[in-house]
């Protein structure tokens, strides 16, 4: 699955991801490749994306929005920093 991971002063990360869970407002979700397609905010707290089953990057965001399309999933976040 392709995923855009944005701050506003620069793209972080841009790729091909197993899975990602995000923080969403109401809870944290994970998306697979060809997920339904949704928008949502988002909340402060960890990015994860998997590779292999495991957890390959973690980053930490302070809130923003995403957008999953059945193609793909663009975060668009606040702040971002890679742990």
């Amino acid at each position: 699955m392709q995923l855009s991971l944005i701050a506003p002063e620069k793209v972080v990360f841009t790729g091909d991801v197993e899975m990602i869970v995000i923080p969403g407002a109401k809870g944290d979700f994970g998306v697979l490749n060809h997920h339904a397609p949704f928008m949502t905010m988002l909340r402060a707290g960890l990015v994860t994306l998997y590779q292999n089953g495991q957890p390959d990057q973690i980053f930490t965001i302070t809130g923003g929005f995403c957008e999953v399309t059945p193609e793909g999933c663009v975060v668009l976040a606040d702040s971002v920093e890679n742990l």
